[in-house]
């Protein structure tokens, strides 16, 4: 068992290192358009990305999500090549069509997001880069099935890169502003799309099976309503926040959004490598022991994270090279919700972990009701809240959301695959963790106070048995 989870933690940790350099790159494009663009500005951007976010569903309908799901069962190369390009070109199809329509409809969609139609050539970019990003879906998975985690990072990273250097050249030295921003994206979504179909490119045939799209179309169909309720309530609370306040704190609360990277690195890192883990570790009686010592582990690393990144946010806020800041003054109210955005990623990656019974019985049909309601609680909390408390509000709404689609999601699937989680670790964890905070308290927030009570933390779960010494060795060292 440790050799297995073993190969998971070094999994995780090539997709971690991989999406902390890329994001870290991204991370720079705050300095950079919080500094040159005005709050206002930046929300708009903020709005133009919901808008991608909600059609990026749309256009994948969870066809990489079903195509994982039958490459795992097959064992012959001779299925799994059919299965490869009936999925590509599936969405080689179905993604035409889309960016066509988007095309032609880009003046009345702008006018209906933005309130005004000159924005209209950005989403006519938007329909390029959703056609390339459509594309690539179904490479990067098989990328992540065939254990090609280094490459798969690779492109991520040069994709970050491209897309850095481009809003460099269009946005500072061109001064093309939004237009800058958007060309730089779709410049760097041609080059991922074509590298990855290069490093895809013996597993392309010419083939295109019905059949094959029917299964394709029985299990990836249900994640597009689960996608779009995921999508809204990630998303929906800046277009709330813009009807009932104002653009200029959609700008900051996307900052605050933005900061929640940090959590978002080790969920995503845990995401790429968890799917394809589980899936081949099948629907097996020694698979759930297994998963519940994962599910353990993970949340030790996030909840240190969170207690890392909420105790030096201020630094991080402030951080300041001559007059660069890094996060623009302007900007600065947003790290009053950061620590509330981390701790919804948390619940996201819990949610990750309680996934496998839902797959293994095939019954992808309850993961629409679920984020369904999570998102339901998401609009219900952000009506109540924004006008109240706005920012905070909407980001403590995001909070319950997700912490509603980890507990259903939880009680569902033990029905169908009961894991025996330690529940009693994970209170000694938070009794930690609480602990931590309240030394933190009593120093007075001072530099000292905070490296003091990380420490306690970790002595904290070694000495309430969250995770032994031994374990930590048996996963670090060959």
């Amino acid at each position: 068992m440790a050799n297995t989870i073993k190969k998971l933690t070094q999994d995780t940790l090539i997709y971690g290192v991989g999406n902390v350099i890329t994001r870290l790159v991204t991370f720079l494009l705050l300095p950079l358009l919080t500094n040159l663009l005005s709050p206002k500005e930046y929300g708009q951007i903020a709005l133009i990305y919901v808008f991608l976010g909600f059609m990026n569903i749309i256009y994948h309908y969870g066809l990489d999500a079903a195509f994982m799901r039958y490459y795992s069962s097959l064992e012959s190369n001779d299925d799994k090549k059919p299965l490869f390009s009936t999925s590509l070109w599936l969405g080689v199809l179905t993604s035409t069509f889309l960016s066509i329509f988007l095309i032609f409809s880009a003046p009345q969609i702008s006018s209906f997001l933005l309130g005004e139609i000159i924005y209209a050539h950005l989403f006519r970019f938007c329909a390029i880069i959703l056609f390339l990003d459509s594309i690539s879906h179904v490479p990067f998975a098989l990328l992540r099935l065939q254990g090609r985690a280094s490459y798969f990072v690779l492109i991520k990273l040069f994709n970050v890169l491209i897309t850095l250097l481009c809003n460099i050249y269009f946005v500072v030295f061109k001064d093309c502003g939004l237009d800058g921003v958007f060309i730089s994206v779709t410049i760097a979504s041609a080059f991922t799309t074509f590298s990855v179909l290069f490093a895809s490119l013996k597993n392309i045939r010419f083939k295109f099976q019905n059949k094959i799209v029917k299964s394709l179309l029985r299990f990836g169909l249900p994640f597009l309503p689960a996608g779009l309720s995921s999508i809204a309530m990630e998303s929906l609370d800046r277009y709330l926040l813009s009807i009932l306040i104002n653009a200029d704190i959609v700008g900051i609360y996307s900052v605050g959004y933005k900061l929640g990277i940090f959590m978002l690195l080790v969920t995503t890192a845990f995401q790429y490598a968890w799917q394809p883990f589980f899936l081949s570790s099948g629907n097996q009686p020694e698979s759930k022991e297994l998963f519940a010592k994962i599910f353990n582990y993970f949340m030790v690393v996030t909840a240190f994270v969170w207690l890392l990144i909420t105790l030096f946010l201020p630094e991080i806020i402030n951080f300041k090279i001559g007059e660069f800041w890094l996060i623009g003054p302007e900007f600065h109210e947003a790290q009053t919700i950061v620590p509330i955005i981390l701790m919804a990623y948390l619940f996201q990656g819990a949610y990750l972990n309680f996934l496998p019974g839902i797959y293994f019985k095939e019954k992808t049909y309850y993961i629409p009701i679920i984020i369904g309601l999570g998102a339901l609680v998401n609009l219900v909390i952000n009506l109540i809240l924004i006008p109240v408390y706005g920012i905070f509000g909407a980001a403590f709404a995001t909070l319950i959301g997700h912490g509603t689609i980890a507990i259903i999601t939880f009680f569902i699937s033990r029905k169908m695959f009961s894991v025996p989680y330690d529940w009693l670790k994970i209170l000694w964890l938070i009794t930690s963790l609480f602990l931590a905070l309240l030394l933190v308290y009593f120093l007075n927030f001072t530099v000292t106070g905070r490296v003091l009570g990380l420490i306690l933390f970790g002595l904290g779960i070694v000495i309430f048995r969250v995770v032994s010494i031994q374990e930590i060795k048996s996963l670090l060292i060959k």
